[in-house]
């Protein structure tokens, strides 16, 4: 994932090469997908890119806003949301997600669904990062998840441990390993100085790439 910059606003997009005749620009899973083909320069791709890019952001911009009962985004995947009445449970198929819950919420639905991806996925994401951290001298903090409406994730200096936003379960992964790096770096630089993005660096080299993706979507 790429992103692209233009009066302040940033468009994460994603370049996919296929035997395609004619180039093909669409919304998906939160980000400008462009599916081309191998004779189409990037230059020509960012041209049309520059050309439309109002309409792509605010086009991007409704998808986050607006999210059907119907349907919920986990990892950015969309599925169709099928609720049943039962004890509390559910299924990720190849395109649906099945639930028993016995709340009627919708939204709480969901917000239960988003904790529990999460709680799975640090099973795997988690290590690797504790890994590079430890390397530089910090050590595993306690994790807390929370949903929280205004930042995907903080560093409580007193406690010294992490709150991460259950949110970003309807996010690519990586932003997940994204913010991770950010509130561990905090653990050694509490402010946003320039040496706390040197060492948010040595981290996760591509970490603007992910931050600037990040101001994109809208917590809702």
């Amino acid at each position: 994932m790429q992103t692209f910059e233009k009066n302040g606003k940033i468009l994460p997009y994603q370049i996919i090469v296929k035997k395609n005749k004619n180039s093909y620009f669409r919304i998906r899973n939160g980000m400008l997908v462009i599916t081309t083909n191998r004779l189409t320069s990037k230059k020509t791709i960012l041209s049309y890119i520059d050309f439309k890019f109002d309409q792509f952001y605010d086009q991007l911009t409704k998808d986050n806003h607006q999210e059907p009962s119907h349907e919920i985004m986990l990892w950015g995947n969309p599925y169709k949301l099928i609720v049943e009445s039962g004890r509390f449970a559910y299924v990720i198929d190849a395109s649906e997600v099945y639930v028993r819950s016995q709340l009627s919420d919708i939204e709480m639905i969901k917000k239960r669904i988003y904790l529990s991806e999460l709680k799975k996925a640090l099973i795997t994401l988690l290590p690797p990062v504790e890994a590079v951290v430890h390397s530089h001298g910090i050590s595993p903090k306690p994790i807390k998840l929370k949903y929280l409406k205004s930042k995907y994730g903080s560093y409580h200096r007193k406690h010294m441990e992490i709150t991460l936003n259950t949110f970003l379960a309807r996010l690519h992964p990586i932003y997940t390993t994204y913010v991770l790096y950010h509130e561990y770096a905090h653990a050694k630089v509490f402010d946003h100085s320039k040496h706390f993005y040197q060492l948010l660096g040595e981290f996760m080299p591509k970490h603007k790439e992910y931050q600037k993706a990040l101001k994109t979507y809208v917590i809702s």
